[in-house]
């Protein structure tokens, strides 16, 4: 993969070109000048579009173990840092707000979802989510019903917190202390002991 699509800066970068045109218009001129190259540099070297989304889809990834990590390292029950843990997810959901309403589902689907018969979230997003949630249950603050797997929990708290929230932003336009309040104590309150 060339140097510029593994730069955090000049992805942002693109991403902002993608944000303001859409993924659909966004041309390849567009995209290599955020990337700060020519599009023949990138035609040279093989990028095309979809190669831009996974980098993206790559960048969101850093983003959230960022984000999460704090939640992962810090002291308190597991209820209050998967609390925690889920605000990060509302922030970084916030940061992308307009990538993710520029996207379609099928390219969404690209960065969030595994293949696979029964299609999970990728590990990246869940796996922290379900480390909080153990952490919850052996402390006692967090309980699961009898027959739920965390893997499957931790999916739907992901789920139901990014697609929540950000809808909340969008089509109901609730500022993002609003939204990230409403969602997080819900989802939280779902699992709490």
């Amino acid at each position: 993969m060339s140097a510029q699509l593994t730069d955090g800066e000049a992805l942002r970068r693109a991403r902002d070109a993608i944000e303001e045109h859409g993924w659909e218009a966004v041309t390849m001129e567009q995209l290599a000048a955020a990337l700060g190259v020519s599009r023949m540099t990138l035609h040279r070297r093989g990028v095309r579009r979809e190669h831009v989304l996974r980098a993206l889809g790559a960048l969101l990834q850093d983003d959230y173990r960022r984000a999460l990590w704090p939640a992962l390292t810090a002291a308190g029950s597991g209820r209050e840092r998967l609390e925690s843990g889920l605000r990060g997810l509302c922030g970084v959901t916030e940061a992308n707000l307009a990538l993710l309403a520029a996207l379609d589902s099928a390219e969404r689907d690209e960065i969030f979802h595994a293949d696979g018969e029964q299609v999970l979230t990728h590990a990246v997003f869940t796996e922290p989510l379900q480390a909080l949630l153990r952490d919850g249950v052996a402390d006692g603050t967090l309980a699961l019903d009898p027959g739920d797997s965390v893997e499957e929990v931790a999916t739907v708290l992901f789920n139901l917190l990014a697609w929540t929230y950000r809808h909340l932003r969008l089509a109901h336009r609730w500022p993002p202390a609003r939204a990230a309040q409403a969602v997080t104590r819900r989802a939280v309150r779902s699992v709490a002991a």
